[in-house]
């Protein structure tokens, strides 16, 4: 398991399996947006990283993400600086995963998942991660990554817990 403290911001920055997964994943979603067929593209670069099975990981997931995204899901174009945080709870599932840390996969993909969807997509980006890790390709787990990204909600355990924010004028429950 790899541990970086960096938070790099652009895809040239990041390691090489990081990269890859990024850059598949903007290339998949430019596919889409622009009603074009990104495979062929994906396949070469899967086998070349001899991750074959890697790219019906991807597509198996990226498909879950459009049947079932709560909001619009922030993946730039490919050739875009910068590194959304949609991006990064992204990459860091997968690191997750790779880390056996699996439990807190589903905070970061609700961000952006319907609760049905969440669950079917924890399951797809375990074997997301085990292809890659197969392949000796490992995500760097970033805990300041984690740490931008994680949902702002509260939630302990198993039991949601409430903040009570206070105004001098009016108390919400939230």
């Amino acid at each position: 398991m790899k541990i970086s403290e960096a938070v790099p911001n652009h895809l040239k920055d990041l390691y090489y399996p990081e990269q890859l997964t990024l850059w598949s994943i903007r290339i998949w979603s430019d596919g889409y947006r622009q009603n074009y067929s990104p495979y062929a593209t994906l396949r070469e670069a899967y086998q070349r990283a001899k991750c074959s099975n890697g790219l019906m990981a991807l597509d198996n997931f990226l498909s879950l993400v459009i049947s079932g995204n709560s909001r619009p899901v922030d993946i730039r174009c490919p050739c875009c600086g910068g590194i959304s945080e949609d991006e990064w709870r992204m990459l860091q599932s997968i690191a997750l995963v790779q880390a056996g840390r699996e439990e807190k996969v589903s905070r970061l993909i609700s961000h952006f998942l319907e609760p049905a969807t969440v669950r079917v997509a924890q399951s797809v980006i375990a074997n997301w991660a085990q292809e890659l890790s197969d392949r000796s390709l490992q995500l760097q787990l970033r805990p300041r990554a984690l740490q931008q990204v994680e949902p702002n909600y509260a939630v302990a355990e198993k039991r949601a817990s409430f903040r009570v924010i206070t105004n001098p004028s009016k108390v919400v429950l939230h």
